[in-house]
């Protein structure tokens, strides 16, 4: 009965602190080079400068938090105010939400242990043969769900990138699929060497642009805002500084 209590107080003082009208909360999952914790236990990444480099150029007051992927995307796609800073653009995706700046090109690849012998992959028809895992909650996900893989029997999806390594590491999966420049910090921080892996096969059909992106129940003054402080960094530079500094490239969407 306390533990009853104490979730549905944890819910409500969840719900309000995203309640604020002038304050925006940027959202991040956990993951490298985004966002991760150093060695003692300092959040780092991407997100993390951009967030500190856009505070003072706001009319509005701003905090990063980070949560796991598939909440922060339903909490952004219902409510105002939230901004959740890495969103692939889908086309599924597009009528969701507003698109305000384009930060990188990802790639999906099939990403496998160098140690394990696997046949050549050609086509996602071929990868089908084997077990291939993803993030529940991401783009790569819900395709591979739409070419016939079937959770439980080919595909295998988990909560956060971490588990996803930590699949493929144990060999319980043969593929993650991860844009491979990425996936190597995300490999690092889950304890593995990224050496050991290697692309095998693009899938084309995957690649996207990541956007920082919000609701549409965000007011426009707060987009329009937003917006004018994104082209701000991209121009003087300080945008492709960060992106730099982790190993990025900016994308050319802008």
């Amino acid at each position: 009965m306390f533990r009853s209590v104490w979730l549905s107080l944890l819910l409500v003082v969840s719900t309000c602190a995203f309640a604020s009208s002038n304050h925006i909360y940027f959202l991040s999952e956990a993951t490298p080079p985004y966002y991760s914790l150093d060695e003692s236990g300092k959040a780092q990444g991407v997100n993390v400068d951009l967030v500190n480099a856009l505070k003072p150029l706001l009319p509005f007051t701003s905090s990063l938090e980070h949560m796991p992927w598939a909440r922060a995307y339903q909490e952004t796609h219902e409510k105002p105010n939230l901004v959740l800073l890495s969103l692939l653009k889908t086309p599924k995706r597009e009528d969701k939400f507003q698109w305000l700046f384009a930060v990188n090109h990802m790639q999906a690849e099939l990403i496998r242990l160098k140690r394990k012998d696997v046949s050549h992959i050609s086509s996602i028809e071929d990868a089908k043969r084997y077990r291939v895992g993803s993030v529940r909650g991401y783009g790569a996900a819900t395709y591979l769900q739409q070419k016939g893989f079937e959770e439980n029997k080919n595909l295998a999806l988990v909560a956060d990138t971490s588990l996803l390594w930590k699949l493929l590491y144990m060999e319980r999966i043969d593929f993650a699929i991860a844009d491979f420049n990425t996936g190597k910090y995300e490999i690092s921080d889950a304890g593995y060497n990224p050496d050991d892996v290697t692309s095998e096969y693009v899938i084309e059909a995957l690649g996207a642009d990541l956007f920082v992106a919000t609701g549409l129940e965000t007011e426009q003054d707060k987009v329009e805002a937003l917006k004018r402080a994104l082209f701000i960094l991209e121009a003087n530079g300080e945008y492709a500084r960060i992106l730099n500094k982790w190993g990025l490239e900016p994308s050319l969407a802008n």
